[in-house]
């Protein structure tokens, strides 16, 4: 099998994270004595890793963890409040549903002339929010802009 260059930027890659070993390694190091292209990148990489091991960000203040750990609880707070309340109104609305129908109140006719506008509001407020949440995973301004 003959391996090609693509082939060995990745056990170059390997090599710069001490993850290569063996037959690998010798492999590798006879084809950088005869590939100028691959001792080339095998450079840049090098020094691409050394630089970015030097790299150090200073420590964030206190009021940005702060308010970060303030936004992941209200966001928390708030899946969990919508979960509750959709859950709980899924199940009014099934048992309500259940006793519209079962009710002997009145005949076929009224009771599907009360459940016509019921359902149409129902479903014009399906459409709004599978609109409303398409449009939110392709906004890429959504997740900018405080409400």
């Amino acid at each position: 099998m003959m391996d090609t260059c693509q082939d060995f930027e990745l056990l170059i890659s390997g090599l710069l994270d001490n993850e290569l070993k063996g037959a690998d390694r010798a492999r590798l190091m006879a084809h950088l004595e005869t590939c100028a292209a691959c001792r080339e990148e095998f450079d840049k990489m090098k020094r691409l890793v050394s630089a970015a091991s030097n790299l150090t960000a200073p420590p964030l203040p206190e009021e940005v963890w702060n308010a970060f750990l303030e936004g992941v609880y209200n966001r928390l707070e708030r899946r969990t409040g919508w979960t509750v309340f959709i859950v709980g109104l899924a199940i009014l609305v099934g048992f309500g549903a259940y006793q519209f129908i079962v009710q002997p109140w009145g005949s076929v006719l009224e009771k599907v002339l009360v459940a016509m506008p019921v359902i149409g509001v129902s479903i014009l407020f399906d459409s709004v929010l599978r609109e409303r949440l398409a449009a939110a995973q392709h906004d890429r301004y959504s997740r900018e802009v405080i409400r």
